[in-house]
């Protein structure tokens, strides 16, 4: 591994996506993911387009692949615990997500107390690796405050390749 890439900054996201019950015939719950995330770009001015790469083997990713649709939640320094929070199993349990409120808004899940979300539509995914980028155009973006962003300056990450195969 190249020891430069661990030196590159990302920003700190967390990413939640739904596939609600009434689409999926085996289930009568909804089927809610989510986790951290830090390799997101924006690749396009018109139409707005994110990449993120996803973890093949995780929850997140199988239900961005059956909702083809995600929501990208920004992060500030306040938010630090949130990134150990959301980086394993989640669990949801009385309208929260690892202990975090939210809320079911156009058929996503929305993570209260952020600085804002962007909620993007599939348009594109590639298996890359360990990994699949999915290329999502924007479609509802909401700011909730006016702070800076956390990054991996400030928390470097603790995602390393040996955590891929969670």
């Amino acid at each position: 591994m190249s020891k430069l890439t661990n030196k590159f900054t990302y920003g700190y996201y967390i990413m939640t996506a739904l596939k609600e019950a009434d689409d999926l015939k085996t289930r009568e719950n909804d089927y809610i993911a989510a986790g951290t995330v830090n390799w997101v770009s924006q690749v396009s001015f018109s139409p707005e387009i994110i990449s993120v790469a996803i973890g093949k083997k995780s929850d997140l990713n199988e239900t961005i692949h059956y909702s083809e649709h995600f929501t990208i939640h920004l992060l500030s320094k306040d938010h630090k615990e949130y990134v150990k929070k959301f980086g394993a199993k989640s669990t949801i349990e009385d309208g929260k997500i690892n202990g975090v409120p939210f809320k079911k808004q156009n058929e996503q899940v929305i993570l209260e107390d952020t600085l804002g979300h962007l909620t993007c539509k599939v348009v594109k995914s590639l298996n890359m690796g360990d990994h699949t980028v999915y290329f999502g155009e924007v479609i509802t973006e909401e700011i909730h405050k006016d702070k800076e962003a956390l990054c991996t300056m400030e928390l470097p990450s603790e995602y390393t390749k040996d955590k891929a195969d969670i």
